[in-house]
């Protein structure tokens, strides 16, 4: 017996779908037919389809898009659920949709549910809690699709930017390996004939092209090999998490990240604000949603400091909160619209997140063309030098 999800139309052309044990399609169809209902889809549920999965970007975009169109037509989220589905939506999202749609059924929160199968980040659940306490979970949802097409937006920024840097980079590299295939032996046996001795440079370019000669396909095989594996790993939650720490050492990505996080706080903390959630709250919810440790610790703090007795601004001030932003809070604490300073707060860490980014694609291809002209550049002398010594014995 294997387990089938099924997608079907009943007698009155109602859309209905389900979990069935069948040994096969045909006994499947028979057994939907028993009950009236007429198979359109079937899949076929495998322990791998079962595995823990977060819905990539795009997809949980345009997932949460369709959600939204239909909570804002008054249709139940239990409906929509059962209606809207992405484009192309792989086995295993069906399944975890399912879940959903059933969990939903026995009365649990839509939030909660998606922390426990760990669809979304942790953030973006956060948000739909926020958005659940309020009754609005459209608009909740519409924060999100903002978020995930912001940070959509900003990958395909720095794509498009490396793609001249990456075509540099290769068409470099393509050079100097014909350089050390094809000119570098003809001129060590130019040199070897005239009775010259090789110079230092060329000596170990010559070492680089014996070695690669030897070692080339074990080389190309050991990168594929390591890609491979960090692809994979990159797949899984720990590996993503890991991931995004390593990438904070790149020097300006970290500062990136950085930014970036503190933006997507402080929405969380406007959005909690507008939803009538209380800040010690909204700020637990902070420090779980959090994906970088000292901004964690951070809000930690501020969440002890505003417990002992301070003020929301005093504790900001004394977590490490720049000036302008300690001062803008202690404005909105004394006309009780915090909402609105973390908005500003966050739309001006936005206008700063691009500008880095924008210093940071510029930068990237000036510094690739140093990088290719430096190793062209150091062959080429390598190349002359032989040459101009066997030029001064003649």
């Amino acid at each position: 017996m294997a387990s089938y999800l099924w997608y079907g139309v009943d007698a009155d052309q109602q859309h209905q779908h389900g979990l069935i044990q069948a040994q096969g399609v045909s006994h499947l169809r028979s057994l939907l037919a028993q009950q009236g209902v007429g198979l359109n889809q079937h899949y076929r549920i495998t322990f791998w389809h079962r595995r823990p999965y977060s819905v990539p970007s795009k997809v949980a975009c345009e997932l949460l898009q369709r959600w939204r169109q239909l909570l804002n037509a008054n249709i139940p989220l239990l409906d929509c659920m059962r209606l809207a589905l992405p484009s192309q939506p792989s086995i295993t999202l069906r399944w975890q949709l399912w879940l959903l749609y059933q969990g939903l059924q026995q009365g649990n929160q839509f939030s909660q549910l998606l922390g426990q199968q760990r669809l979304l980040p942790t953030y973006q659940v956060a948000i739909l809690a926020a958005g659940e306490r309020q009754a609005d979970l459209a608009s909740a949802m519409g924060q999100i699709i903002r978020q995930q097409q912001q940070i959509i937006s900003i990958s395909q920024r720095i794509k498009r930017n490396l793609i001249m840097p990456g075509i540099t980079l290769i068409a470099g590299i393509v050079v100097c390996m014909l350089v050390l295939f094809l000119l570098i032996p003809n001129i060590v046996q130019l040199v070897a004939n005239s009775g010259s001795s090789l110079p230092l440079a060329t000596q170990w370019l010559l070492g680089a092209a014996n070695w690669l000669e030897q070692n080339g396909l074990l080389l190309i095989f050991g990168l594929g090999t390591v890609m491979l594996v960090i692809g994979l790993l990159l797949r899984t939650s720990i590996g993503l998490r890991w991931g995004r720490r390593a990438i904070n050492f790149i020097p300006l990505w970290g500062a990136i990240g950085k930014l970036q996080n503190e933006c997507l706080m402080l929405q969380l903390l406007a959005g909690s604000q507008g939803s009538g959630v209380p800040i010690l709250l909204a700020l637990e919810q902070c420090q779980k949603a959090a994906r970088d440790r000292t901004l964690a610790k951070q809000i930690a703090n501020i969440h002890q400091l505003l417990t002992s007795g301070l003020l929301l601004s005093e504790a900001c001030a004394r977590s490490g909160w720049r000036e302008s932003q300690v001062i803008l809070l202690r404005v909105a604490e004394n006309t009780g619209d915090l909402e609105s300073a973390f908005k500003f707060m966050s739309q001006q860490l936005e206008s700063q997140l691009f500008d880095l980014i924008n210093y940071l694609t510029k930068l990237i291809e000036p510094l690739t063309t140093l990088l290719v002209a430096t190793l062209i550049g150091g062959l080429v002398i390598a190349i002359y030098l032989p040459l101009m010594q066997m030029g001064s014995l003649l």
